[in-house]
């Protein structure tokens, strides 16, 4: 080859590739069209799904523009595909047009819808159009604010306008719950005083997100306000307590007077610091996980083994007909009066209820297909409503069990009620949360926040969920899409959800659900 022959063969690739690109657009441009045709004819929801998942891979503006617009489709299925596919798109170019329009949006919903998308995809190359629209708005929408954090964190980039500092004294609890995790996730040590001042919000669920923050910037200044926190009852005295050990690498449990005594020595002493990010490393390495983080010196109630110092709390108790099945680890349960799996959550739970402080409030729901909860709302832990509860707990039995096995075996399948001993996992885990899934609201919030339920005031902190069964009834029974309702909900309730498990089911999805929402999982056995 001479030197002469070099030029034109970069010129022939390069227009081999170039050509290879036209054709790769012509193809997604295809797949669009194919799509709209087709989607416009289907009618059932699981055939409009898979037409929606057919523009995975086939990124292009047309294509964003398109699932854009399904976004707000009337059909759950449809929207969240519609989510998954625009979290794939990457590319800046596929969304400019939204881009270049957001600073001139005068539709709020238009605006945090576009936000959202942007934030979802990181595209980098929007922030100056979303700092632009948040400068120049008039007054800011709240749920606009809200996606202006998520998006902040999800990009990974603070900005350059300082826009996220305002958030944290946005108006809306929400937002400054969403502000607070854009903090840590971004590790943005300039606001540590900002989010530091949070510790003190009169809403519940800021402190948390703000005591997650601090914890993870590890401001000196934070560490008063976190003693005086832990002086409070409740939950939030665990997560202070983990807190102050990430911050100062000292171990004083749940002891507010023992942090104060033990702070205050610290500051007299002439150049004291807190330890270094490497020095706390080597400490957390040899920290024993339970004891330091739940203080067990410390009276605190437990269920199953997991302690809990929180004041509100709810067990979500499987009762489905496999409960009724025998564990079989003999030697492991041998304490127990037989070797039934409900036998011995009852047990368990029994024992729990007489260790409930006065000041705790708590629930019981049994579920399988349907939920049976014992009281309509969290109530005092006082000598009567143990004792009632206690009783409900007692009368429960596992549904469609051996017996009822046995009845349909005989051919008295009416008897039996098989159908009620399911497991409907969602349906008892959003109980929480206020949320039915059977019944989905009119006009699902597309983005930002669900201002009714933002509204409403739900003191409920922390649950204990403990099944044996791969969910098998409900709106949802695929665990990756429970998992992911779960996580939606929870962004700004922040309840610790606890996990344990018996019998053989394989477990990884209920760790994973204790891992996503500041849980504990226990695996009691099989």
């Amino acid at each position: 080859m001479t030197m002469n022959s070099t030029p034109k063969l970069f010129a022939t690739f390069a227009l081999s590739a170039a050509l290879c690109a036209q054709g790769d657009l012509e193809a997604r441009l295809d797949a669009v069209a194919e799509f709209s045709s087709y989607f416009k004819k289907a009618k059932q929801e699981a055939l409009q799904v898979e037409a929606v998942l057919t523009l995975e891979g086939n990124e292009c503006a047309p294509a964003a523009d398109a699932l854009i617009k399904l976004l707000g489709h009337k059909v759950a299925g449809v929207r969240e595909s519609a989510w998954r596919v625009l979290a794939s798109f990457e590319e800046q170019a596929t969304f400019q047009r939204w881009i270049d329009g957001l600073a001139k949006e005068k539709d709020a919903r238009r605006a945090a819808v576009t936000i959202k998308v942007l934030g979802r995809s990181k595209i980098r190359g929007a922030l100056a159009a979303i700092e632009a629209y948040v400068e120049g708005a008039k007054r800011l929408d709240g749920g606009v604010k809200y996606e202006v954090a998520r998006a902040l964190a999800a990009i990974g980039a603070e900005g350059e306008a300082g826009v996220l500092g305002g958030l944290l004294s946005a108006s809306e609890a929400p937002v400054r719950v969403a502000a607070c995790d854009a903090v840590r996730a971004l590790r943005a040590k300039l606001l540590g005083g900002e989010v530091t001042a949070l510790l003190a919000d009169k809403e519940w669920q800021v402190q948390a997100a703000a005591i997650e923050a601090v914890a993870a910037l590890r401001p000196q200044s934070a560490v008063q306000p976190l003693i005086d926190l832990m002086r409070r009852s409740g939950r939030l005295r665990t997560e202070c307590a983990d807190a102050l050990f990430r911050i100062t690498a000292l171990d004083f449990g749940l002891d507010p007077e023992r942090w104060q005594e033990q702070w205050t020595k610290l500051t007299g002493i002439d150049g004291w610091r807190i330890p270094t990010d490497e020095e706390l490393a080597k400490k957390a390495a040899s920290r024993k996980k339970y004891d330091a983080l739940y203080g067990r010196s410390d009276r605190t109630s437990s269920f199953a083994g997991i302690p809990t110092t929180s004041t509100n709390v709810l067990f979500v108790i499987d009762v489905s007909g496999s409960m009724d099945d025998l564990v079989v680890e003999v030697d492991k349960f041998r304490e127990y009066r037989d070797r039934k799996r409900f036998t011995i959550v009852q047990t368990e739970l029994l024992n729990t209820i007489d260790t409930l402080s006065k000041d705790t409030n708590f629930n019981i729901i049994a579920f399988a297909t349907d939920l049976n909860p014992w009281k309509k709302r969290l109530v005092p832990a006082n000598v009567v409503n143990r004792d009632a509860a206690k009783q409900f707990v007692r009368r429960l039995k596992p549904l469609g069990g051996t017996e009822a096995q046995e009845l349909a075996a005989s051919g008295l399948g009416g008897s039996a009620n098989l159908a009620a001993g399911k497991t409907n996992t969602l349906k008892a885990l959003l109980y929480g949360f206020g949320v039915d899934p059977a019944k989905p609201p009119k006009k699902p919030t597309i983005a930002g926040y669900d201002k009714k339920a933002a509204k409403a005031k739900r003191p409920l902190d922390t649950i204990y969920f403990l099944s044996d069964g791969r969910p098998s009834v409900g709106a949802l029974i695929e665990p990756l899409e429970i998992l992911r309702a779960v996580r939606g909900y929870n962004e700004l309730a922040r309840i610790v959800i606890h996990t344990i498990a018996i019998g053989d089911f394989q477990k990884a999805f209920l760790e994973q659900l204790a891992t996503e929402n500041g849980g504990v999982f226990v695996d009691m056995g099989r």
